[in-house]
């Protein structure tokens, strides 16, 4: 039930956004087990995530999202949600590379204040599928660490 209700909550929180879409032909049932993984591949990764969002997405779909911690490396190292990147927002604009401007990025950071910023840097920069899932104390699983 509880899944059902977040598959509901994650296709309603989507609704804003599908307008802005070129074809909006394609919907997600709320009874299919794939909608979260569908919706992000579709552009239509919400603005920002919640813990259960988050860990619903890297177990349906984890090769696809690409997952940047943008704090300093010395905070990576002190660790990071198992499967991030470093990515210093303060060089995300000069050193930053992804070919697919619509793949699924996923942002995070000590407080949410970088990972906002870092979300508006990428927005500026062209890439359209970006969510903030904000700070890393959201992140109630265990750490990895270098």
């Amino acid at each position: 039930m509880k899944y059902l209700l977040f598959i509901m909550a994650l296709i309603f929180s989507s609704l804003p956004f599908s307008s802005c879409l070129a074809d909006n032909s394609v919907t997600e049932s709320a009874s299919d087990s794939n909608a979260p993984a569908a919706a992000i591949m579709a552009g239509e990764l919400p603005p920002q995530l919640t813990y259960d969002q988050l860990v619903t997405l890297l177990a349906q779909n984890r090769k696809a999202i690409l997952l940047l911690d943008v704090r300093t490396a010395e905070e990576f190292a002190q660790g990071n949600i198992p499967g991030s990147i470093l990515a210093p927002y303060d060089q995300l604009a000069a050193t930053f590379q992804e070919n697919d401007m619509n793949r699924p990025i996923i942002l995070y950071c000590r407080s949410g204040n970088r990972s906002a910023t870092a979300k508006r840097t990428l927005e500026s920069m062209g890439y359209t599928n970006i969510a903030d899932f904000g700070a890393l104390s959201n992140w109630r699983s265990e750490l990895s660490r270098p």
